[in-house]
């Protein structure tokens, strides 16, 4: 198992031995998240089609089973990639900021002003990243449009993320035709019951693939378009491993694995 810190090398080329070297390894835990969030998409999709196949003239028959499993995929699909985002716009602060909020003062409220960046919420977060990254300082309305569509649907998102972590209780209107046989018959599609933009049912017991689906589209986008917002930002950040080398090379025939991983903190030559 590999942790954050490791020996690499070791490898044997044209019958010689390359050397050992310590390497300091930070975890981009974004990236397997992106990917945790397509294949829960995938599954609830899987999950989705098979309700859907079920008749409904017969209620009685729906496998509640398979609803059930529905929603939680769903679900775990919308939460881990908001994960996701949020992982890639502190990494990206980290690793590509060019300057502190203090550049920003006069497009701050009293509460960003007060927080380190990274406390901020992951939407203002988010808004201000391109110009906290790029090396011309533009207001970040040049980059993302508050009142665009797309955006608001990102903001409704970090909100139903929200509710649903602290299990806030959200009510639905609705009007239900009473059946003898306990199935009741049920009409629910009023507009309150909807996210205005998103069009996600506020109802977060009822999150299926649908909200999946367009949670994972916004996300996408909102990661998408940070790639073509920071200048020195590219795809390749979605892939590359991150790693330090914090020692000298230590031939083999020197000193054994064995040796330099008892007595590693002898060998390492920078914290």
């Amino acid at each position: 198992m590999l942790h954050s810190l490791f020996v690499i090398n070791g490898v044997i080329r044209g019958g010689h031995k390359l050397p050992w070297q310590f390497v300091k390894y930070v975890r981009r835990p974004f990236q397997q998240l992106f990917f945790g969030m397509k294949h829960l998409l995938e599954e609830s999709k899987l999950l989705y089609d098979k309700i859907q196949g079920q008749d409904p003239k017969r209620p009685d028959k729906f496998d509640n089973n398979l609803w059930v499993r529905e929603k939680i995929y769903s679900k775990s699909c919308f939460l881990t990639g908001i994960a996701a985002i949020e992982g890639f716009a502190n990494f990206i602060l980290s690793d590509f900021a060019v300057r502190g909020k203090d550049s920003l003062v006069s497009l701050l409220d009293k509460s960003q002003k007060s927080q380190k960046i990274e406390r901020w919420p992951l939407v203002e977060k988010i808004y201000f990243l391109p110009s906290l990254c790029n090396k011309r300082l533009t207001p970040p309305a040049f980059y993302f449009k508050r009142n665009s569509k797309a955006f608001m649907i990102f903001m409704e998102l970090a909100e139903i993320r929200n509710n649903i972590l602290h299990a806030s209780p959200e009510p639905r209107l609705a009007l239900i035709k009473l059946q003898k046989s306990g199935f009741h018959e049920e009409y629910d599609d009023f507009e309150e019951n909807f996210w205005p933009y998103s069009r996600i049912f506020k109802d977060y017991s009822a999150f299926n693939h649908t909200a999946a689906k367009v949670a994972y589209d916004n996300i996408i986008w909102i990661r998408d378009s940070l790639i073509k917002f920071i200048d020195r930002l590219d795809k390749k950040y979605l892939l590359d491993e991150n790693y330090t080398l914090i020692s000298k090379r230590y031939s083999e025939e020197e000193f054994s694995k064995e040796e330099l991983i008892d007595d590693f903190k002898k060998y390492i030559t920078q914290s």
